[in-house]
C-alpha cells in the first residue's frame, strides 16, 4: 500500500480509540468535580482541594461557581 491510499478501516480504528479516550477523559473531570464538590462540604479549602486532586484553583473555583457555593478569595 503506497502512503497515498486510504485505509478505511484503519481511520474507522484511529476515530474509535479518540472519542473513547475522550470520553474517559471526561468522565475523569466529572469524577474529579464531583469528589471536589463533596470535598468543599466538609470544610476543605480550594488550596487543599486543588493539590489533592491535582487541577488548577482556578478550575476548582469555577466548578464551585457552577454549583453555586462560594470560593474564597483568588490568591
Amino acid at each position: 500500500m503506497s502512503i497515498f491510499e486510504y485505509d478505511k478501516e484503519e481511520e474507522e480504528r484511529k476515530l474509535r480509540k479518540v472519542e473513547f479516550e475522550a470520553g474517559v477523559a471526561e468522565a475523569e473531570i466529572k469524577a474529579k468535580k464531583e469528589a471536589a464538590i463533596e470535598m468543599a462540604k466538609t470544610g476543605i479549602s480550594e488550596v487543599q482541594i486543588a493539590s489533592i486532586l491535582k487541577i488548577e484553583k482556578t478550575v476548582i473555583c469555577q466548578w464551585f461557581r457552577e454549583e453555586e457555593n462560594a470560593c474564597s478569595e483568588m490568591d
